[in-house]
């Protein structure tokens, strides 16, 4: 048992020290969110919610606030830009919000969509960042019977 934990730690170390050791600058990714991360916004309508293997919809009579919780590195520049991705049925909209937080709750910005969207869109919104470890969420207003879906949450960071 000791022998295989230090044969796996001197691997472990070897290949971080071939790897260059610890890196001085931080990097942050793009991230794709599935639609499938959107939740009920008010507790009592969890039911009214529905999955799909690509995405989120609302099969309540009415429309329904869904919140689209995003994990991000944060970069430390001035602001994050991100696409949603979405489909509204003929007649039906969908409209959303991003709201950003600093990793101490502090509110630092939001960003909605210049419109209600209609039909397949792609929106693009750029909230302030500013800070590592933040937070970012989205707030959508689906469309009722199930006639919209957000798709994707892509962050470019």
């Amino acid at each position: 048992m000791k022998s295989s934990l230090a044969l796996g730690l001197a691997l472990s170390l070897g290949t971080f020290a071939l790897m260059g050791g610890v890196p001085t600058t931080a990097h942050a990714a793009n991230g794709n969110h599935s639609g499938t991360i959107c939740k009920n916004f008010n507790a009592g309508q969890a039911l009214d919610i529905d999955y799909l293997t690509n995405g989120t919809r609302n099969l309540a009579s009415s429309p329904r606030l869904v919140i689209c919780p995003l994990v991000t590195a944060g970069t430390g520049s001035l602001n994050t830009n991100l696409f949603v991705d979405g489909y509204a049925a003929p007649g039906q909209t969908i409209f959303c919000t991003v709201y950003s937080y600093s990793y101490k709750g502090a509110f630092l910005g939001a960003k909605s969509f210049p419109s209600a969207m209609t039909g397949t869109f792609d929106v693009y919104l750029s909230v302030p960042d500013g800070t590592v470890w933040g937070g970012l969420s989205v707030l959508c207003e689906l469309p009722p019977s199930g006639q919209g879906v957000i798709y994707d949450i892509n962050v470019e960071q």
